[in-house]
């Protein structure tokens, strides 16, 4: 049986020790006696659940790595982590938009049958194709290669950003590429017809 967590300032400084020697069970123990504090800190400031939540991923990574440089006679462990979450979700405000869910929503709007809006624009042959194969594409896996390789955003931040590792989301990218070469390699085949 584990002990229960002690939130007070003590228990968390002796927390934030062990984590800085790199126990597992000890940031385990950190983090579930923290999370509800760092994530309000990090709503007040960027206003999306999603978005705290992102920040409180984010933040305890850096907590992971900079726990040994605790100084307990500059503040709490709370504040300290506190400041870290709040710098975090300042950061994420500032950072210029990138907004991958409107370049998503653009490629929902064009229609299976046509290139409806698009059709004022003129695109190449190969570009109709490109957009014509990302549509092909299942709406996840199409916001992935849009956020890598038209946003570029990487592998590790979009690992975050889905939940899963980062080795996974290179999977994923690969996978898509890889449908996506196959779906230009059909269009690019000249039709043949049967006498």
């Amino acid at each position: 049986m584990t002990r229960p967590l002690n939130s007070d300032s003590q228990g968390l400084e002796a927390l934030l020790g062990e984590c800085g020697l790199g126990n597992q069970a000890a940031f385990e123990r950190l983090y579930h006696a923290t999370k509800g504090k760092l994530f309000a800190t990090a709503l007040l400031i960027v206003k999306r659940g999603e978005l705290a939540e992102e920040v409180v991923q984010e933040t305890y990574v850096r907590i992971w790595r900079k726990a040994a440089s605790y100084d307990p006679s500059l503040g709490s462990p709370i504040a300290w982590m506190a400041a870290i979450a709040r710098n975090m979700a300042i950061n994420l405000v500032r950072r210029p938009s990138l907004e991958v869910q409107s370049a998503d929503d653009v490629l929902q709007d064009v229609p299976a049958g046509g290139l409806s809006a698009l059709d004022t624009i003129e695109l190449s042959q190969q570009q109709r194709n490109a957009l014509s194969a990302l549509r092909a594409l299942d709406p996840m896996r199409r916001r992935l290669i849009v956020a890598a390789y038209l946003h570029g955003e990487s592998r590790e931040q979009l690992g975050k950003r889905f939940g899963v590792p980062a080795g996974t989301i290179k999977t994923w990218i690969r996978r898509s590429l890889m449908d996506t070469r196959a779906y230009l390699e059909t269009i690019d085949q000249p039709q043949r017809t049967v006498a």
